[in-house]
């Protein structure tokens, strides 16, 4: 009698194990069939049932029980090369992964023996700029120097690319390249006679290396500053002119775009400073920054001789107007998202 029973029992236990071992059914059966399997200690069967939803049919957080059950297996089986090699695609996968109280004590054991760190982040930014003027000296076409009245435009297209490297927990090396427009006016009065407006946009390629500091987070919020010295290549300068007489029977005058660029250093230097807001994302985070680039050297570059086609004796000539020695800087602001790039690797021993 005891026999026929312990026989029925045998069987009894055997049908449901046999059905959780068949490979139908969604990726979340699947893994609720391998976390049974597993609890009842018939963890060879694991890894095989999980394999082709690993892929990509699980959802981030049943990927992630995924690959805890699939990494205890290994360790249960004494599999230890496997261990470290499913931990590792694990840490590729989950760079930021925070340890739970749940976590079993075989897979917070060898997650202790990785280290995770940032190789680099790389930022997008994209924003506006506003151009202002330093040092400034005021020069005409007569003796006497016409002050001119600057203003600009805040529409300035601004897009920057930037990769960061880690220096310590604080301090980040950054280099980046961005793509800048400036555009400002000139208003002078010409000797009473009349007013020329001169309104010049530039395009340039900028090129910092700057280094950021990463104030105490406020939770994901953290505030940081920003110090940099790099070149500014000039790609265009095009401005237009418009010269209007105050006597009511003068003549306007106006004409085509002239190229600046013969009177226009074709490499700047600047100096910046800059501050920020980020706000932490999985994987990477969100930010908006506000900077200033302070040009060092005076833009314009004056003719050795007269030439009639220099773009300054036409400004000079059919305009009244002279380039004053100025200083060109920007004020800039700008939102983004950095993507930041993490390497794995088990310490060494």
């Amino acid at each position: 009698m005891m026999r026929h029973q312990l026989i029925l029992m045998l069987f009894i236990g055997f049908i449901p194990v046999a059905g959780l071992s068949q490979e139908s059914g969604s990726c979340a059966e699947k893994l609720k069939n391998a976390q049974t399997l597993f609890d009842r200690g018939q963890v060879e069967q694991v890894a095989g049932l999980l394999s082709d939803c690993m892929k990509s049919g699980f959802n981030r957080e049943e990927s992630l029980a995924a690959y805890k059950l699939i990494i205890q297996t290994y360790l249960f089986e004494d599999e230890l090369q496997k261990a470290d090699s499913a931990m590792l695609d694990f840490l590729q996968r989950n760079p930021e992964y925070q340890l739970s109280p749940t976590d079993h004590s075989s897979f917070v054991h060898l997650y202790n023996n990785f280290q995770v760190k940032p190789v680099v982040q790389i930022s997008v930014h994209l924003g506006t700029n506003r151009p202002f003027m330093t040092f400034v000296n005021f020069r005409s076409e007569e003796d006497i120097p016409a002050v001119g009245d600057y203003s600009t435009q805040s529409l300035n297209l601004y897009g920057s690319i930037e990769a960061k490297f880690k220096l310590s927990e604080k301090l980040e090396l950054n280099l980046e390249t961005g793509y800048s427009q400036l555009s400002f006016t000139n208003t002078e009065d010409f000797m009473g006679i009349g007013t020329t407006t001169y309104t010049e946009k530039q395009i340039r390629i900028e090129v910092p290396l700057s280094a950021t500091y990463n104030f105490k987070g406020l939770g994901k919020f953290t505030p940081y500053c920003r110090l940099g010295l790099g070149p500014a290549l000039t790609l265009s300068s095009v401005a237009t002119a418009a010269f209007e007489p105050s006597d009511i029977n003068g003549t306007p005058r106006t004409g085509p775009a002239i190229d600046r660029e013969d009177s226009r250093i074709s490499i700047d230097l600047f100096t910046q400073i800059g501050a920020g807001i980020k706000y932490k994302t999985r994987g990477g985070y969100m930010f908006a920054e506000v900077r200033s680039n302070f040009g060092i050297f005076n833009q314009a570059v004056r003719e050795a001789l007269p030439d009639e086609t220099h773009s300054s004796q036409e400004l000079g000539h059919f305009y009244f107007y002279e380039d004053d020695d100025i200083n060109l800087n920007t004020a800039n602001f700008s939102i983004g998202y950095t993507l930041i790039f993490y390497k794995p690797s088990k310490r060494k021993e």
